[in-house]
């Protein structure tokens, strides 16, 4: 079976991707990876082609509609002579020419389409994104989601299309796992090493909730005097002044650190490595490898209450649960973190053996050949 994997973002989408092609290799499908400009070779051991430049910042929309439009074309290329039985795609970068391409090599190669969803619906959505989604998740021929909450929420988006739905969760990330040591690791970022840390990191989007953090810490700082978060990540089509406004009108340099950047992948081990804790106070998610990474590191997590959380995240067992949006829950979610700091370790233990047990990408890959192709 030949299949033809295409991830358009994998620069920040690879700890997904990659083993799930290794996956999908031991499970029998010789697989064909189109990505885009990434070419780190990490530990990806099937064939590689390079053509979207989706994650370039330096260049017009126009040059970049224009690659888009010339990468699909040379997929239509490489399915003409290639023979594939199966097209799978992980995202709808630009969904009306998405539908055109697809729509296009699915009746010209009558290959079967299967959809990896990341994101039901874009969070900057356009106004002609569900129509068009719509049209894309018809046209597929098996939809994977990852978290039992999604199920949920595309059968009641799209009823019509339950039955082409199968959960099939993100795989865990222990091969992207590379442990440093604590204290050189704070010395390295400016963290006191006699704080307890609680480490937001990722793409800062308005759903992230990093305002919801500041507000909790600020109703913690003066009771905990050990307390310090760290927040790390690029912004993503968001504005962060109303956090820096929180940040300065309440002087809380003195327990936060921000580094407010794309963290390049060797620097992730030192975030990681630095903290106690992971938080995770999003106010809407479809799914998150954020927490999959927390738990490589083993660290306790405390998240919203969202189900593509809780299926990780037990109260007092693998984390801290609070009510999404609510400040006054996280603080509390948060100070249930810091009286149990003694088991803060054993906590994080729980969940990295959870993933690892739960979340074997050869696994998960055999499924999707059995069910999906």
């Amino acid at each position: 079976m030949k299949v033809l994997l295409v991830d358009q973002i994998a620069k920040v989408n690879y700890k997904y991707t990659f083993p799930l092609a290794n996956g999908l290799k031991k499970a029998g499908a010789d697989v064909v990876l189109v990505i885009d400009q990434k070419a780190e070779k990490e530990n990806c051991q099937c064939e590689r082609v390079n053509l979207f430049n989706t994650d370039e910042k330096d260049i017009g929309k126009t040059q970049k509609m224009q690659n888009y439009i010339a990468s699909y074309k040379k997929i239509g290329k490489m399915l003409e002579d290639g023979h594939y039985d199966v097209l799978h795609t992980e995202w709808y970068t630009f969904s009306p020419l998405d539908y055109f391409f697809l729509k296009k090599f699915k009746r010209k190669h009558k290959i079967k389409y299967v959809a990896t969803v990341h994101d039901i619906l874009p969070f900057n959505e356009k106004f002609y994104d569900m129509y068009f989604h719509k049209k894309l998740y018809a046209l597929a021929d098996s939809i994977i989601l990852q978290a039992p909450g999604n199920m949920d929420r595309f059968a009641e988006l799209f009823p019509d299309l339950k039955e082409k739905m199968h959960m099939v969760p993100h795989g865990h990330m222990l091969d992207y796992v590379e442990p440093a040591d604590k204290e050189e690791s704070r010395k390295r970022l400016g963290i006191p090493n006699d704080k307890l840390v609680f480490l937001f990191f990722g793409q800062i989007k308005k759903v992230k909730g990093v305002d919801i953090l500041l507000k909790a810490l600020l109703k913690l700082k003066e009771r905990y005097p050990e307390l310090y978060v760290v927040i790390a990540g690029s912004v993503w089509k968001a504005d962060f002044s109303e956090c820096q406004e929180i940040i300065n009108n309440n002087d809380l340099h003195n327990c936060l650190k921000t580094d407010i950047r794309y963290i390049p992948d060797e620097e992730v081990k030192y975030f990681y490595s630095a903290a106690d804790v992971s938080v995770l106070p999003y106010t809407d998610v479809y799914q998150s490898g954020v927490i999959q990474l927390a738990y490589g590191y083993k660290k306790a997590v405390v998240s919203s209450d969202l189900p593509a959380f809780t299926q990780f995240v037990k109260e007092g067992k693998t984390g801290y649960v609070s009510k999404a949006g609510d400040p006054d829950s996280l603080a509390q979610a948060m100070e249930r973190a810091i009286l149990d700091r003694e088991k803060l370790s054993e906590v994080g233990q729980n969940g990295y053996n959870l993933v690892k047990q739960t979340l074997n990408w050869d696994e998960l890959a055999e499924k999707i050949v059995i069910e999906c192709y």
